[in-house]
């Protein structure tokens, strides 16, 4: 997750919402992102995190997200296969893992995928009250 939030890190001197994500899998990072949503509104961290690894490879990986992720991340990481996502704070707007909805946990979906809550909350919250602040 420190890997996370250091991608929130540059997101927030990029002048975007701080999030960050990174994508783990057997012990090995394969990908990290941060939000670049001015630059296309679908350049969410969890997805372009995602994007940057093989197909093949995000089946059984661990998404670790600095906020949790909205319902298109979250489709997203069902799609994908993942074995997890963790993520630090809730998304009480737009949440699409724990907090409005629960995608990766719907009993309709073909594939399941845990989801577990982080306790970074105090570091997470930090940059984005930075951010909203302004």
């Amino acid at each position: 997750m420190s890997l996370a939030l250091c991608e929130a890190r540059k997101a927030l001197r990029m002048g975007e919402i701080p999030v960050g994500a990174v994508v783990v899998k057997g012990g090995k990072l394969l990908s990290k992102a941060h939000n670049r949503t001015g630059e296309h509104p679908l350049y969410h961290a969890e997805l372009l995190a995602m994007m940057d690894v093989p197909p093949g490879d995000l089946e059984g990986a661990t998404l670790y997200v600095t906020m949790e992720p909205c319902v298109m991340c979250s489709g997203a990481a069902v799609l994908s296969r993942l074995k997890e996502i963790v993520f630090a704070v809730e998304n009480p707007r737009f949440g699409g893992t724990y907090s409005l909805y629960q995608i990766p946990l719907d009993t309709r979906m073909v594939h399941r995928v845990t989801v577990r809550k982080l306790e970074m909350r105090e570091d997470t919250v930090s940059l984005l009250r930075e951010f909203f602040g302004r």
